[in-house]
């Protein structure tokens, strides 16, 4: 398993150990590496939990220190694991059975010039076989342009977008979706929550482009599986093949 973040923590319990962990747990399998994209509660909160029950073998993060307790927590529970922990870096490349795993922001110099956590977000770009995944985190538009400016256009396109921040206003702008020219995008965002994630306007940018966005507040857990040639999507006990580019218009 490769985990990206762990969900929150309240008052008496957390997502790792109500939702990760079980996930995983059920399914068998160790946990070869843990990411967190970046130190806020609502993806480090869990994480002590999910170090504490599985184990993982390592632990990449960008290193931008918050005052979460959660993000305490962790690096708690990840000294006494005695678990290799890693600041991430660009180019940095790790392989698990046939998937590539690519580091894509931030750099250290980077990262050190912010005030804003979500800023400094760890992308990755997951690929498999001829798909690609690209996950945000909750990077912004600074660090979108801070990607558009630095890679060539073929390194940032993918066939899957984790929105970074939720579909905020703030992030998925439009020189950025245009270059990663999806086939899918995925929303991970609480029901009914006080942000009112995901924005209209980017609700709308993508409808402009005929990319479905599949929603966690609307559809709850979504499994996208591939075997490196197609794309295959699971939500609310339906199953359901992504169309290829080539059957979908591109404004």
């Amino acid at each position: 398993w490769v985990l990206i973040d762990a969900g929150p923590s309240w008052d008496g319990g957390d997502a790792g150990r109500r939702a990760v962990v079980p996930y995983v747990q059920r399914r068998g399998g160790a946990v070869a590496l843990m990411v967190l994209s970046h130190a806020h509660e609502d993806h480090v909160g869990g994480a002590a939990s999910v170090i504490r029950a599985l184990e993982p073998r390592q632990w990449w993060e960008p290193a931008f220190v918050t005052s979460s307790s959660g993000y305490r927590r962790a690096l708690t529970a990840l000294q006494e694991s005695g678990q290799l922990w890693r600041r991430v870096y660009p180019g940095q490349r790790w392989q698990l059975d046939g998937v590539s795993i690519d580091v894509l922001a931030p750099d250290s110099s980077w990262t050190a010039a912010q005030h804003d956590a979500n800023e400094t977000s760890v992308v990755l770009r997951v690929g498999y076989g001829r798909r690609r995944f690209l996950f945000m985190g909750d990077a912004e538009g600074d660090e979108e342009a801070w990607l558009l400016e630095r890679l060539p256009a073929e390194a940032l396109q993918a066939d899957v977008l984790k929105l970074g921040h939720h579909g905020s206003r703030t992030s998925s702008g439009a020189a950025f979706v245009r270059a990663v020219n999806p086939l899918v995008g995925l929303v991970s965002v609480g029901a009914g929550n006080r942000y009112r994630h995901p924005s209209p306007e980017v609700l709308e940018r993508f409808a402009a482009r005929q990319v479905p966005l599949l929603r966690s507040d609307r559809e709850g857990s979504v499994v996208l599986s591939t075997n490196g040639q197609w794309l295959e999507a699971a939500a609310h006990g339906d199953r359901w093949r992504i169309p290829e580019r080539s059957a979908i218009g591109r404004p």
